[in-house]
């Protein structure tokens, strides 16, 4: 795909404690792969210039050079913390948008998506709610540097949210449990 405006920068979280999956969830194979590449090589795709990945300081994963890495030390408190220290870390950029690391499925269009936007942008959730990925511009940045424990971005939703659909429902697959990547797995 084309390049994306270089003002624009992707944060891929991958800090997560894993506690509901019982081991290092990032690292588990899903169809060939660690996990966390799979949104990985969706952002590579999408044609982001400017790539972060928030890690936490045990992290066993390993990025290419193409990835700034962002050690949050204060990774056991929460996503919170973690999308401060990213947006921290991107704070020259004009935009960023957030994803997650076990979201083996969100595909490179829909990143662009949210990156051509302007404004925040949610993903709408299949119970409608505004969830992630999520864009902002650098008005919300000071925001999203306050965040904080388990309190992720969708505070900053509001009623009103600006929302995008999915292309597909199965895209937002977040693995949580070791069963559900094993169910994926077998799909």
């Amino acid at each position: 795909m084309t390049p994306l405006d270089p003002g624009i920068a992707l944060i891929l979280l991958a800090a997560g404690r894993s506690e509901r999956f019982g081991g290092d969830k990032l690292a588990a194979e899903f169809r060939g792969k660690p996990l966390w590449a799979w949104a990985a090589t969706a952002a590579e795709k999408a044609g982001f210039q400017h790539l972060y990945i928030v890690m936490a300081p045990h992290s066993s994963i390993a990025p290419d050079a193409r990835w700034n890495r962002v050690l949050n030390a204060e990774a056991e408190r929460g996503m919170g913390t973690s999308i401060a220290a990213g947006v921290a870390a991107a704070q020259a950029h004009e935009r960023v948008v957030i994803a997650l690391a076990d979201m083996p499925k969100v595909t490179a269009s829909h990143l662009r998506t949210l990156a051509q936007a302007s404004g925040p942008l949610f993903t709408r959730q299949s119970d409608g709610r505004a969830g992630c990925p999520a864009a902002f511009d650098s008005a919300s940045f000071a925001e999203l540097r306050k965040l904080d424990g388990d309190r992720g971005a969708r505070i900053l939703a509001g009623p009103a949210a600006n929302m995008v659909e999915p292309a597909a429902a199965d895209m937002l697959v977040d693995i949580d449990r070791r069963s559900e990547l094993d169910a994926e797995n077998a799909r």
